[in-house]
Formats: C-alpha cells, structure tokens, sequence
C-alpha cells in the first residue's frame, strides 16, 4: 500500500503501479490530475489488457469487500466527491480524499479491501472535468448519474428538480438507500415530512443490508428530523442522541453538525430557543468545511435571536444571505427573506431599538413595511422556484396579515393558503389560518385545534396586533403537530379529571432493536375521585393488536393483574399498537388508544428483514 499526494509526475504513478500494484492519488481536485489518471489506467489496460471501471467510494468498498476485484484484475478509478452535506442527507457516497486516510474512514477501509487484491487502485475526484476522462473508462450508468444530479439539485434548493431526478431513476435496480434518503429529505424539505417515513424504513433495512454504517446513521438521522417536523420531540430526541452517536463512532464529523443543529432546533417549539447550541453546531460546521450546513446553523441562530432586544438581525439576516448565495442554496435563501421580512413587519425601530417619535417614526414605519414587502414577495418567488409549498403557503400567510393591501386584492386568500396546506397533509398550517380568518377568541385563550398540537410554552408567545391580527409564534412553522391523543376537549373540561381513570403504557426495556421483544406495562389508573380509586379494579380485558411488521404477545391481559406484553418488532422503523380495554361482561369497549414505537435499527451487523408476521384479528371480545 502506499500513498502519492499532490502529484502530477506520470512517471512516478506508472513506478508505483510497477512496484506496489496499488495507488492513492489524493490532493486538490483539477483537470490535471483527472488527465493523470485516465493516461495511467491507458497504459495499464494497454500493458494487460484489464478492464476499467469507474466507481464511487461506497460502491468500490462493498464490491471489494466480497471480493469481486481480487478473482478478476482490472483498474478501478474511484470517484471521492468533496464531503459536503444537504440539509438532512449528504452527497452520494460523501467521502472527501485528503493526503493520508484516517484510519477508521470509509477510504481507508477501501485502502484495506484492496491491499491483497491484484487490481490497480486509483481514487481520484468528481470535481475533474468529464472531457479528462479516458475514452477506455467506463462511464457512470444512468442510475449513479441521475442520483448525482438529484443531489446536487436538492443541495441548491431546487426540490422539484431532484424530485425528477429520482422520479426517473431505472426502475430495474435494487433498493438504494442513498437515493431512498435522498427523495426522504427531499419530502421533508417541501413541508411532508409524511411521506418520508416509509422511504426512511426502507433506507434503514438498505443500509443495514450492504453493511453500510454510514449510511444507516444518516437514515437514524433523517428519521429523527422527520419526527421533529411531525412535532414527536421526544422520539426525535432520542433518535437524533442516537444519530449523533453512531455518526462519532464512523468518523463523520459533519453528521455530527447536522444533529447538533437539530437538537438545538427542538428547544425552540418549548418556546425557549438554545442560540448557544446553534452557535456550536455553526462552529463545527465551519471545521469540517461544510459550508452549506454553516449557512442553515448561522441561520437558526439568528432567527433564536432575532426577538432579542438590541440583536443586530438586519446584519446576520444578511450574513446568512450571503452564505446562502456562496453556495446557490435557493431554498436557504427563500426562508432567510422570510424571517428578515417578518423581523421587519414586527419592529418600529432598527435593529431591535425603538425609533423615535412622531412623524419620522411614522415614515420609518412605512419604509420598513414596504421593505418587507420587497423581501415577502422575494422570498414567495424563491419558494415556488423551489417547488416548497411548506414556505409558499407560510410566505402567503404572514405576507396577507402584514400587507392588507396585498389581502384585499386577493378576496379568496385565506381558501387559497388553506389549499396550500392542505395539499402537504399539513392540518396545523390550516388551524392557524382559520385563527387569521377568525380573530382572537373572546375568552383570550387559544382554540382547542392549537392547545391540542403545540405545548403551552409555545402558545404563551402568540400575540395580537393592535389592528386584530395574530403574531404567530415562529416556531410554529418548523412543525406540523398532530393532535395529542387523550387531550380534553372542550366538552370534557366541564367533567374534573380526578373523576376519570387513565390508561399509562409503560416501555419496561430500552429502545426495541428488530427481533429482540421489548416489554410493555398496561396498567388502569383511576383519579382520586373514581370509584375504582378506593376498590379493586374489575376484571377488565385488555387486547393488544399489531398493527405493522411486529408480534405482540399474549394477545389478552387483565390490567388488575398487571397487564405485560411482549413486542417483537421484524424491521427498524415507527411500529404502531393498538391496546383495547373492555368490560369482559357487558362487551364494552371502555377505552382504545394507540402508541407508536420507534425500533432502532439493530447495530453492529446488518439486519436482513424478515416476514411479516400475520396481523392479529382485532375483532371484539
């Protein structure tokens, strides 16, 4: 094994392939040293006779590790892209050369696959230019081209782009977890966080089957953003701890930045943003070069900031502008304008000072209004660009209560965002435009569809202009929460809850790994003021069902005797379980709830799913 750095001297690689049989050329990546490489896999196939083949870094480890170069010598040029990250899923086979491999990264893992092999080994860089390439190499197929371009597509913000991309992808490939992430991050960028989960359950089992560790921590991390979007804070907590983890032990330090920036994200819907946590992700960003994860971090952290007295967020909200622009981040760039022009619309003064009185605060007033103006339709523009209708339809929402002008032109505008929302699945985007249409309740407080969805703390901030229209709390846009199961609604409030008995479902275990059971307590609980509160609980029937790719088992418990279930999940992912309690004499269903699990993939070896178990009948006892 050995490694040549810097060069551009022929003469050496060719007494290096001579000599060792095996050569790394690293360094800054050019057209030089593309050239380099195509003459020295010429001279080598000319010498030989050995075929060529182009591969990414991920690919070439999996084909090398089963030894599919050693039974059949050939010359593998191994495209390294620059690392770098999207928001939420990084470059296809990510994995940057520099002078030297670490031990323990993914190249140096190739060096090894390599060392008793009878092929040649030249890593070199996609950011060469094509016209570099020998005509003997073999070039990308269809699925790695259309992959690359969906990724570059999504790191720039253009979301409907990617999307083709993938959506024209060969139809006769297996799974690919790297594209399976890719479309993942792509739905949650656009607002439908849905639609991702079931692509992130395949990217986790594709992942595990090829071995791939990096990968898999990638879909743990996508996972734990998708359950933040979805307002699941503590699943995507724990999921991102996980991520962050497993990124640290594979070396992946820009990883280790997104989920960072995540969990910081997360402090923001109690209400009480973590600027300093957002700060540190920026600054690690910054280390590994990830310019575009800088860009979000520095972002976050102003936007955590922005309501601070004395913040200077007409500079930051420029600075992260500007990062944007470095790297043609559209999607960056749309919500950066978004939050300066609701900074604007909110603040009389510059910069979080108060302006001054009388006439010229008036006419300050009216600049800054018109300013945001300027930067709502900038930002309503980038977003339609963009193909994100989770910023087009939030645009259009702060867009219409600051600028009444701009609503009354449009007599359908609050129909027009409501449709908007609608079509992402998004129920809590259209509550808070049915609070815009409505006006602030009588009694002061928010309405049950909010107080069901969003935590009090996060509530407490909403206000309301002088004119009648909501401050919508910003934090309110970075999920979209379902409603909390069990909530009280209004009707219920007239009944104390003292007077009710409560089902608690307990996790005995620690996180489920596929096909280890996992433990889970049913236990009834009454309130002080239930009669089951000074007696012994009748003999009530609790059945359990399935209702995804798991096993639980007894099918029955009674919870006066402490009802324990075992679950055995078959694959990673959010497995759903219904527990039904009766009244065995009358056949009353007293209560039916429904929980969700997240299974973490199982780690070190990969998990080869296996079939389904049949799903139980969830006919009445």
């Amino acid at each position: 094994m050995s490694f040549v750095g810097h060069t551009r001297d022929l003469a050496a690689a060719r007494r290096e392939l001579k000599t060792r049989r095996l050569l790394v050329m690293g360094g800054a990546a050019d057209a030089d040293r593309g050239a380099v490489h195509g003459t020295v896999a010429r001279h080598v196939t000319a010498g030989g006779g050995l075929p060529v083949y182009r591969l990414r870094v991920a690919d070439a480890v999996s084909e090398a590790c089963r030894s599919g170069f050693v039974a059949h010598p050939c010359v593998v040029v191994v495209d390294a892209i620059p690392a770098g990250t999207a928001d939420g899923i990084p470059t296809a086979g990510a994995d940057g050369v520099s002078e030297g491999a670490a031990d323990g990264s993914l190249l140096a893992d190739l060096i090894s696959a390599f060392a008793g092999s009878e092929s040649f080994l030249l890593v070199g860089s996609t950011d060469a230019r094509e016209d570099a390439a020998p005509p003997s190499t073999r070039a990308p197929d269809d699925h790695t081209v259309l992959l690359e371009r969906a990724v570059t597509a999504h790191r720039r913000g253009r979301l409907g782009e990617a999307e083709q991309h993938l959506s024209a992808l060969p139809s006769d490939r297996c799974a690919d977890g790297w594209a399976l992430l890719t479309r993942a991050a792509v739905h949650c960028d656009r607002g439908d966080p849905r639609a991702a989960g079931p692509l992130l359950r395949r990217a986790v089992e594709a992942h595990q089957v090829a071995g791939d560790r990096r990968g898999e921590a990638w879909a743990v991390f996508l996972y734990g953003r998708m359950c933040r979007l979805r307002g699941r804070a503590e699943d995507a907590r724990r999921l991102l701890h996980t991520a962050r983890e497993r990124f640290r032990a594979v070396g992946e330090t820009p990883g280790e930045a997104w989920a960072g920036g995540e969990l910081a994200r997360l402090a923001t819907r109690s209400g009480v943003p973590d600027p300093d946590a957002l700060a540190e992700a920026r600054r690690l960003h910054e280390r590994t070069g990830d310019r575009r994860g800088a860009a979000w971090a520095h972002l976050w952290w102003t936007v955590a900031r922005a309501d601070e007295p004395g913040f200077p967020w007409q500079e930051e909200f420029a600075n992260a502008q500007g990062r944007f622009h470095e790297v043609s981040d559209r999607l960056g760039t749309a919500w950066t304008l978004h939050h300066h022009a609701l900074t604007l619309a909110r603040t009389d003064g510059t910069d979080g000072v108060d302006g001054t009185g009388g006439t010229v605060r008036t006419d300050r007033t009216d600049e800054r209004r018109r300013e945001a103006d300027r930067l709502f339709e900038g930002a309503l523009a980038l977003f339609e660009e963009a193909d994100c209708p989770h910023g087009r339809a939030w645009t259009m929402l702060e867009y219409a209560l600051r600028s009444p002008a701009h609503r009354f032109l449009n007599g359908e505008w609050a129909a027009e965002i409501r449709h908007v929302f609608h079509g992402i699945g998004d129920e809590a985007g259209e509550v808070w435009v049915d609070l815009a249409e409505a006006g602030p309740s009588p009694g002061g407080g928010p309405p049950y569809e909010l107080a069901c969805r969003y935590p009090a703390a996060l509530l407490d901030t909403l206000g309301w202009t002088e004119a009648g229209e909501p401050l919508i709390p910003r934090a309110a846009r970075d999920t979209q929460p379902e409603p909390r199961p069990g909530f009280p609604r209004p009707g219920d409030r007239d009944r104390p809850d003292d007077s009710r008995a409560h089902v608690r479902l307990t996790l005995l275990d620690d996180v489920p790994v596929p096909d280890m059971p996992a433990r889970i307590a049913l236990q009834v609980v009454p309130g002080p003021e239930h009669p089951w509160s000074t007696a012994p609980l009748p003999p009530l029937t609790a059945r359990a069902t399935s209702l995804g790719h798991a096993e639980i088992d007894p099918a029955h418990g009674v919870p006066a005797d402490g009802a324990e279930f075992r679950f055995t999940p078959h694959r990673p992912g959010s497995h759903r379980l219904r527990f039904t309690v009766e009244d065995p004499v009358t056949g009353t269903v007293l209560q039916q709830i429904e929980a969700e699990i997240d299974v973490i993939p199982s780690d070190p070896g990969p998990h080869r799913p296996t079939a389904p178990a049949p799903r139980p009948s969830a006919r009445r006892a």
